[in-house]
């Protein structure tokens, strides 16, 4: 499989999306042994701690056990209804710098308009009457 050199995700990433897009769709079913590092590192043309780490990050997900010199097995598949979607994710992180950026532009008004109606110290001091 060619890795797109245009997404920007690390490849570790990329290869755990897909191994974990071929658990969901049962091409690997739990108790089935995932891909040797080896033929990963084949597979996606990537490094062999490049593989370690898409499997690792499967390891956390608790959807992948790896034994050492055993290979990794399917636990379970991940489910099927996420409490929040990736879609749903990045539209809440767009409407946060949405609003990191409007209040942004507040501050840098607010920050103006004091410094055009704050006089300086001097003018504020009377004359001492000498």
């Amino acid at each position: 499989m060619e890795m797109d050199p245009a997404d920007p995700r690390p490849a570790y990433q990329r290869v755990a999306d897909d191994l974990r897009q071929a658990i969901a769709t049962g091409t690997y079913q739990p108790g089935d042994q995932l891909p040797t590092l080896a033929e990963l590192t084949a597979r996606y043309s990537i490094a062999v701690m490049t593989a370690r780490d898409a499997i690792r990050q499967l390891v956390t997900e608790g959807l992948v056990v790896s034994r050492q010199g055993k290979g990794a097995y399917v636990l379970r598949q991940p489910s099927a209804d996420p409490s929040i979607t990736l879609s749903e994710l990045l539209d809440l992180l767009n409407q946060v710098s949405r609003s990191v950026d409007d209040l942004t532009d507040r501050m840098t008004v607010v920050e103006h308009k004091l410094a055009h109606h704050q006089s300086p110290i001097g003018a504020l001091q009377q004359p001492t009457g000498d």
